[in-house]
């Protein structure tokens, strides 16, 4: 990557800094001096754990009632903290809280609030917005407070492959920071083969790669040029100075990120509602269809860059109709309800809908049904506002090239008037 040249404003920024640094220079130590004990920020690895609830009725264990449809959460769980009992789904005390069930299960059974994909994912991209580098670590790694541009986690293996898929499609400056060997003796014995795997789906989907840091002085600090520009710029603007023009078009850095983060939800929401005009929200049998948080990621990633659906290659169901016997199990394994038996026993599958856990395959009795390897192209969900949106720029783009004529016309009539 090319250095950027440094001009008048970033030697200007560089001034400000060394002064605020200078002029505070005692502040760390009068604030320590100064601050109530139980104002003290300590570092305590359970203020970034959390329990996951179970939700049994996304899980076609319990649905089913046969733990062989499906087992992915107890597969992950390093403790057997998972239980299916009949038709519930609980999580034990001895669970560590690692949330690698949160990330494995593909329909969402376990829930979280603060890492949770769609929360995960805004707080990854704001970090990787501002800084040169983000850090993506583990309590057991960091070991102490993290910095600014560190995101903690439980387990770095907590983070589902959609995340890291939809994160890789917009930034290029992610790392995995853990200190040689800091996995081997941990409790959470899964977490990194976990995080292997997840890491290398979402990198062999996106075609981008995710960096590792092993030692805790390589880790940089350093604020984005541009956004620290931005923040420049909006604080003089804010201040009243006219060291740099209003005009300038460029937003305070903060505001930039929350605005990426904002139309990062708005598409999300957008694909949604695409994605119900296109299928339809129930399926035949009344029953409402659900597109999961890590799907969403996943979609999203993809409708930004079609492109990529072609190299990407997921296990869909393929059905044998010569031996279906229409029993149903298949329909009701998905819990998601993207496979669905009609009226005349054809079993039909929305892709967009389909988590690939292979459930459907797995309680089907009579083994009609097969995961197949297929690319992704059925993904991409058409936006039938495209067309339209796409007339009206070229209008736009007409008028303003039109409107542009007319005012060097008008000009030059001006100037032969002035000469005259």
């Amino acid at each position: 990557m090319a250095k950027q040249k440094r001009d008048l404003l970033d030697e200007i920024i560089d001034i400000q800094s060394d002064w605020d640094a200078l002029s505070h220079t005692g502040d760390d130590l009068v604030s320590q001096l100064a601050a109530e004990p139980e104002e003290e920020r300590f570092f305590d690895p359970a203020d970034y754990q959390e329990r996951p609830r179970a939700n049994s009725t996304y899980c076609a264990a319990a649905v089913m009632r046969d733990m062989s449809v499906c087992r992915v959460c107890k597969d992950v769980c390093p403790v057997d903290a998972i239980v299916i009992d009949g038709a519930m789904v609980r999580v034990s005390d001895a669970c560590l809280r690692c949330d690698l069930c949160v990330a494995a299960c593909p329909t969402e059974v376990f829930q979280i609030r603060s890492n949770a994909p769609l929360a995960l994912y805004d707080k990854v991209a704001k970090v990787a917005a501002a800084y040169e580098q983000c850090y993506i670590t583990c309590t057991r790694a960091l070991g102490r407070l993290p910095e600014a541009n560190e995101i903690l986690l439980p387990c770095v293996g907590a983070v589902a492959r959609e995340v890291w898929f939809n994160l890789l499609c917009e930034f290029s400056n992610l790392s995995v920071y853990l200190p040689l060997g800091i996995c081997d003796e941990c409790r959470t014995t899964t977490g990194e083969e976990t995080l292997g795997e997840a890491i290398a789906d979402a990198e062999e989907w996106s075609g981008e790669s995710v960096g590792l840091e092993v030692d805790e002085a390589d880790l940089l600090r350093e604020q984005k040029r541009a956004y620290k520009r931005s923040q420049f710029v909006s604080g003089m603007t804010q201040a009243g100075t006219r060291l740099v023009s209003r005009s300038v078009p460029i937003l305070a850095g903060a505001q930039a990120v929350a605005k990426r983060l904002q139309a990062h939800t708005k598409q999300i929401n957008d694909l949604q509602r695409s994605l119900d005009n296109a299928v339809g929200t129930q399926s035949t049998q009344s029953r409402r269809r659900m597109l999961t948080r890590k799907r969403r990621l996943l979609l999203a990633g993809l409708q930004r860059y079609p492109d990529l659906a072609e190299e990407m290659h997921l296990p869909f169901p393929s059905l044998n109709a010569d031996i279906c016997t229409m029993c149903g199990d298949c329909a009701k394994a998905c819990t998601v309800h993207a496979l669905e038996l009609d009226s005349n026993g054809r079993v039909h599958v929305e892709r967009a809908y389909c988590v690939c856990c292979g459930s459907c395959a797995q309680a089907c009795p009579e083994g009609a049904i097969q995961m197949r390897e297929d690319t992704c192209e059925e993904l991409v969900v058409p936006d039938p506002e495209a067309e339209k949106k796409a007339r009206q720029k070229a209008r736009a783009a007409k008028a303003r090239k039109e409107s542009k004529k007319t005012l060097d016309k008008g000009l030059d009539i001006l100037e032969k008037l002035a000469d005259d």
